[in-house]
Order: structure tokens, then sequence, then C-alpha cells
């Protein structure tokens, strides 16, 4: 076994297996890329490799143009393509997952149309914690292309979220998204749009917030998504929840709008936020 592969034998191993190929292929590159042109023979020998089962790898090699063959004097002869190589291989196929995604995409909101659930069970998942509450976050961003309702305590939710993960996860990648959000604040619990330059509605934001008055001092929010509803708590305790379940859903849908009615749209002057927009969102 080659001095190089002892090095990056855990390294390789892996990046060869997600290309479809195994540790013996990473083997015979390697001592092909340290050794120079080899015979098969000679790499039968010195890898101690049947040369029945050698001539299977090497070909599998071929396939995905990290080796080549030429001759000489009649003996055929393998040698490593520049090790660059790879980084090609991993291009295109990075590639072709990206334009397999996208195709997935498309058909994707006609399968959850298709989607039979009503046989599916209501569920109950429970987080805690700083960490705990962040990962229900992103599971709003398991999705695209969707029409959601919050009820924010904006100041509270800064609090427990941190204002970076907030405005990383439920103002820019929710757009970019495209997961458009209707947003009701409390007034209590509302910030100035003057002081933060990521407070905005519209088609940029993708989102709609209105302002709830009335002495509501509420520090636990709501976000209805898809058919689930993710309840979260005030920083002093520390917890929230995820309901999937459509009658939840549709009971919680139901305030939300009776709310929304009764609030006032928050008007926002494009100055404040135009430079965010630019940098973040376009």
């Amino acid at each position: 076994m080659s001095a190089i592969y002892d090095k990056y034998e855990n390294m390789l191993d892996k990046i060869f297996k997600n290309l479809g190929l195994k540790s013996i292929h990473a083997e015979i590159y390697l001592f092909l890329v340290e050794s120079g042109p080899n015979s098969a023979g000679n790499l039968s020998k010195k890898l101690g490799i049947p040369r029945s089962s050698l001539y299977g790898f090497l070909q599998e090699l071929s396939q995905k143009e990290m080796v080549s063959q030429s001759q000489k004097s009649g003996i055929k002869i393998w040698q490593s393509t520049p090790p660059e190589k790879i980084t090609d291989i991993i291009n295109n196929q990075i590639n072709r997952f990206e334009k397999i995604k996208d195709a997935y995409q498309n058909i994707l909101p006609d399968m959850k149309n298709r989607e039979k659930t009503d046989f599916i069970q209501p569920k109950f998942t429970y987080f805690e914690g700083r960490d705990g509450i962040r990962q229900m976050l992103k599971d709003v961003l398991l999705y695209r292309d969707i029409s959601t309702e919050a009820f924010w305590p904006f100041k509270d939710m800064v609090d427990i979220l941190g204002k970076e993960f907030l405005i990383e996860n439920a103002i820019i990648k929710r757009a970019k998204q495209n997961i458009f959000a209707r947003v009701i604040w409390p007034k209590e619990k509302s910030i100035d749009p003057k002081k933060n330059p990521f407070v905005g509605s519209g088609k940029e934001f993708k989102r709609e917030i209105r302002i709830m008055s009335g002495g509501i001092d509420c520090s636990m929010g709501y976000w209805i998504y898809a058919n689930k509803v993710m309840f979260i708590s005030s920083k002093k305790e520390s917890f929230g929840f995820i309901l999937e379940s459509k009658e939840a859903v549709q009971l919680m849908r139901a305030q939300f709008e009776i709310l929304w009615k009764i609030s006032k749209k928050m008007v926002v002057d494009e100055k404040y936020y135009k430079d965010f927009v630019k940098n973040n969102l376009k």
C-alpha cells in the first residue's frame, strides 16, 4: 500500500465511495499517482491484486476518467490522470445532483397534492433550550413555495433565537425558498424598522407584517406552515414544540385570521431597508 494512500486513507475512501467507487479503486489510483505509469502485471504484483480482478478495477477507474491506458513495446500501460481531475469529477457530480434537485422541486407541489394524508396521525415533538428551538425553526426551511402565518412577539424571538440566527433563517433563507409569511407583531413586542434594516414587507422580503395593538403582552409565538404549528416560548421558559395536525392548523389559522383583520399594516420606507435587500435578498 502506498505512502500517499496511508496518509489520506480515510478522506479519500469517503470521496471515492461518494463517487460510486471502493477503497481498492483509491489504492490503485494513488499508487499510480505516486509511482507513475505501470503495466497491469506490475500493479498486480505491487498491490497484491489478482490480475483478473485488477483489470475490472482499472476499467471502472477508466470510465470515471481517473486513469488512462497507452501502449509501450506492445505492453498496456496504465497511468493516473492529474489529481485535479478529481475536482472536475466532483463538480460534475454536484451539477448532476443540482439538476436532479431542480427537477424534483418542479414536481414536488404536484406530488404533495397527490399525497394521501387522511391516515396520518397527529404528531407532537418537544424541544428545549436555544439549540432545540433553533432546530425547530429550521423545520420550516424543509419546505419551499408555501404560504405561512406567524404570531411573532419579535423582541422575545430575538432574545431566545439570537438576532443573527433569526435574520439568516427566518428572513434570508425563508425568502430565498419562496416561503411567504404573513406576520403579526404585538405592538409591545415590535422593533423600530428605522434602526433595524432587516425589517420590511413586500415582494423582496416575501412577507407582510401587521402590528396588533390593544395592550397584548404575549411572549409566546407560533408559526403555521404546511400541516404543522410551531409554538416557541420566551427565553425565560426556553421550550417549544411542533404539532403536526390538520385540525390544529385549522384552529390556529382561524384565530390568526381574526387577529389579522384587526391588526394594522406596518409601512416601512424603502430607504431603511434597501441596502439590506440589495446585499441579502437579490
